[in-house]
């Protein structure tokens, strides 16, 4: 083996950290340690008694011959597998030996996949385990190499407390990211718009329905300069304070705050519902803290009079005028498209809030536009 200066050592831990922290750079990050044992080729992976459990991050990756390692060979390799699970964590060990020489070239995986990638003699070692499943580096000599001596041997022991970091950070990132995914596609299927902003209104997180509003020229609010802003100049003022309501409760969870309000377009229309509260934080947040608002149409539903009438025992009468609340009319305008007088809708508006508990018309707007939550067709 040649002598390895520090630098060279160094420049592959930094690809192995750089592979830990993207999953795009782990085939590069092993491109690097191939190159630093001059094998033929060199892969992370995980193993495990099902193909589900199977991962790779390899060298010059085979589409044909991946294909196969999950098809028709895969019980070939399962039993295979099966001979490197008591192999303790960080020791090294020649595959050669392990099965023996003549044995592991009798097996289809060695006959109809190493050797059409050219591996004949592997060095390598288990990472990380996960019940029956693990991962393990593996790095391979071509027929025209010499087998890996004991220095070589000594350098893979030195660096397996990095490789095993590099597969932990992978494992963790993942499950943040597949998370992270999930979540993201759950709250782009409500039918409303969820936002999180900063002290200054800044927009940090919008999903779906928050971009079409905030895209929208006729909407009540939009984007100025990457932060969010009421249209009308009545609105904005109490925007402001809603978002400032938000921060102080997440420190003194006590303090009066107003929680929602309803937001207005220019010419009156497309008028919004917005209610902000404190964005979950964790320790490593910004002590300044984040607020999470909800942005939703005040369009009529057509299903919200039949809603209120199932879930508060509304009559139809009031049920009409809770649901023209709800779609942002006042009660005269409510009165007026009912044909009544004010003083009978004041009349069904006291029956509404003693049937839904509540005390005030904005706490039954909330109530009502948050009692059916539809998602976005697909």
């Amino acid at each position: 083996m040649p002598r390895l200066d520090v630098d060279t050592v160094m420049s592959v831990i930094d690809q192995l950290l750089a592979g830990a922290m993207d999953e795009e750079q782990m085939q590069a990050a092993a491109e690097a340690m191939r190159q630093l044992f001059n094998g033929s080729k060199a892969c992370f992976a995980s193993f495990g008694p099902s193909p589900e459990d199977w991962a790779s991050h390899a060298t010059n990756p085979d589409a044909a011959l991946q294909e196969r390692c999950f098809g028709d060979l895969a019980s070939d390799f399962i039993e295979m597998g099966g001979a490197l699970r008591d192999i303790p964590l960080g020791a090294i060990y020649r595959d050669n030996e392990v099965f023996g020489e003549e044995a592991l070239r009798s097996t289809r995986v060695w006959q109809e996949w190493m050797r059409p990638q050219d591996m004949y003699g592997g060095m390598a070692c288990r990472l990380a385990k996960n019940g029956e499943a693990f991962w393990f580096f593996d790095v391979q000599r071509g027929r025209q190499q010499e087998s890996f001596d004991a220095e070589e041997v000594a350098l893979l022991e030195k660096l397996y407390p990095v490789l095993r970091r590099v597969v932990e950070l992978r494992r963790h990132i993942g499950r943040v990211t597949v998370q992270r995914d999930e979540a993201r596609g759950a709250l782009d299927r409500v039918a409303m718009g969820i936002a999180i902003l900063d002290q200054d209104m800044r927009i940090a997180y919008a999903n779906e329905g928050a971009d079409e509003i905030l895209s929208d020229p006729d909407s009540a609010v939009g984007l100025r300069q990457g932060r969010l802003f009421a249209r009308q100049p009545v609105d904005q003022r109490q925007l402001r304070l809603l978002v400032e309501g938000a921060l102080r409760s997440a420190q003194d969870p006590l303090a009066p705050a107003r929680a929602s309000m309803i937001l207005h377009g220019e010419d009156g229309s497309h008028s919004l519902s917005a209610c902000a509260m404190p964005a979950p934080s964790s320790p490593q947040a910004h002590a300044a803290g984040k607020v999470l608002i909800a942005l939703r149409r005040l369009e009529t539903a057509t299903n919200l009079v039949a809603c209120a009438r199932q879930l508060f025992d509304l009559t139809d009468a009031e049920a009409k005028f809770a649901s023209a609340l709800a779609s942002g009319s006042s009660l005269a305008e409510a009165a007026e498209a009912q044909g009544v007088r004010i003083s009978t809708a004041r009349t069904h508006l006291a029956r509404i809030f003693q049937k839904t508990n509540t005390r005030q018309q904005s706490q039954l707007v909330s109530l009502l536009r948050s009692a059916a939550l539809p998602l976005r067709p697909r």
